[in-house]
């Protein structure tokens, strides 16, 4: 039965292999010769996976040099074409038209993490120990940039390994209108806005509370400048958190847009009354609060508050991508990458909603 297997094999025959096997293993279960002709089918008919494992299986249980050798060359040869094949689709992904352009891709939080993490480390060819570090417990984050092409292929095979994801161009986050509250000119029974396109143009807005589909809540930090002392008693200067940007996005999906609202610019001088027996005297951070209030009572959609974690991570990222205007009026020193991870964050998730 080994000759006949073997030489079915040799011949690229894995129909006839496949038949002789299956005698084989009813008549000699045991066999260690099986087992390897097992894992050279697989291998011969492309299932890298099910091959490498058939290989260690038999690496463990098999004690005899000679075989034990065509098993460790089996399995490099498994390991070299799975490596080729690899490469080939990512070259065949980069070669379709638009792939080169640049691009995000983005995980969610997998069902089972630790099977997760194997599949991530995989495909990634990163240490299953920082694989599981790098999957998110909750809420997006963004895992790499680059080409589109490239992008998509990673999203695939991540998707394939059972990590939700998600990738799209930048040219694609761009293209979400997103509107600057200037202020409410009334709350109730329909709320009206006065806002700011992208194009700049002051105008009002009116819709109604059930227009909102989904809500962005996120903090963005103000640093400053300070001079402190290294351990040397030398004076150093050192960027410090001094406060916190509120801005709330408001996706109003049925009509393409994003609604963003920012303690820092919102003209409360301007806007209805926002709080009961508001005065000239009542604060900002009330009236910032009573707003949210007010939205949060008219509004029946979920509220995503986990931008924060995306925004850490993405940090280190957002370098390497082309410019994206971020429609915040913000005083700041000097450009906040917050901004834009910010600004990435909302469109994605405005993306994925079911209404686009």
């Amino acid at each position: 039965m080994h000759q006949l297997v073997t030489a079915a094999l040799d011949a690229q025959d894995y129909g006839r292999a496949k038949q002789l096997i299956k005698k084989w293993r009813k008549a000699a279960p045991k066999d260690p010769w099986m087992l390897l002709a097992i894992g050279r089918l697989q291998e011969g008919t492309l299932q890298w996976d099910a091959a490498e494992k058939t290989y260690l299986t038999f690496l463990k249980r098999v004690n005899n040099p000679k075989l034990m050798g065509q098993a460790r060359a089996g399995l490099k040869r498994v390991q070299q074409s799975r490596e080729i094949s690899r490469r080939e689709a990512l070259d065949e992904a980069k070669a379709v038209l638009g792939s080169e352009e640049p691009g995000v891709l983005v995980i969610r939080p997998p069902k089972n993490a630790q099977q997760a993490a194997v599949g991530m480390a995989e495909v990634l060819r990163i240490d299953p120990y920082m694989a599981r570090l790098q999957l998110p417990k909750k809420g997006l984050r963004l895992q790499r940039t680059g080409p589109i092409g490239e992008m998509q292929y990673y999203g695939e095979a991540l998707e394939a390994a059972g990590i939700p994801t998600v990738w799209a161009t930048i040219d694609q986050l761009k293209a979400v209108q997103v509107f600057q509250i200037k202020h409410f000119q009334a709350v109730s029974p329909q709320p009206v806005v006065v806002c700011q396109s992208p194009t700049g143009q002051m105008g009002s807005l009116q819709f109604d509370w059930s227009e909102v589909t989904q809500i962005v809540r996120a903090q963005l930090p103000v640093f400053e400048q300070v001079t402190d002392k290294d351990p040397r008693g030398k004076p150093r200067r050192k960027e410090l958190v001094q406060d916190y940007v509120q801005v709330i996005d408001l996706h109003v999906h049925g009509r393409k847009i994003i609604l963003r609202g920012c303690d820092r610019t919102y003209e409360f001088r301007k806007s209805v009354a926002l709080v009961p027996e508001q005065t000239n005297l009542t604060s900002s951070r009330m009236r910032w609060n009573g707003l949210w209030q007010t939205i949060s009572q008219g509004t029946n959609c979920p509220t995503l508050e986990d931008f924060s974690n995306f925004g850490q991570g993405a940090l280190e990222m957002i370098p390497l991508l082309p410019y994206m205007p971020v429609y915040l009026a913000l005083d700041r020193r000097k450009p906040s990458d917050w901004d834009t991870a910010l600004q990435i964050y909302s469109t994605l998730l405005f993306l994925q909603h079911p209404g686009v």
